[in-house]
């Protein structure tokens, strides 16, 4: 994975998870904010694993 597609991905994924606690906030529903942070979690941990696999050598 190219620096910059990882920097893309970790970049929607701070956005999904803004978004999910803004929509928890504005709703008062915590279960709301739940599936945008999920997701941006999720976003940010596979560019974190892909990094991590790349730089191991075999």
């Amino acid at each position: 994975m190219k620096k910059q597609t990882g920097y893309l991905i970790i970049g929607f994924g701070i956005a999904s998870i803004l978004a999910g606690i803004y929509e928890g906030v504005r709703s008062q529903e915590p279960m709301d904010s739940l599936s945008g942070v999920l997701i941006g979690v999720a976003l940010i941990v596979t560019v974190i694993i892909e990094r991590n696999k790349n730089s191991q050598p075999e």
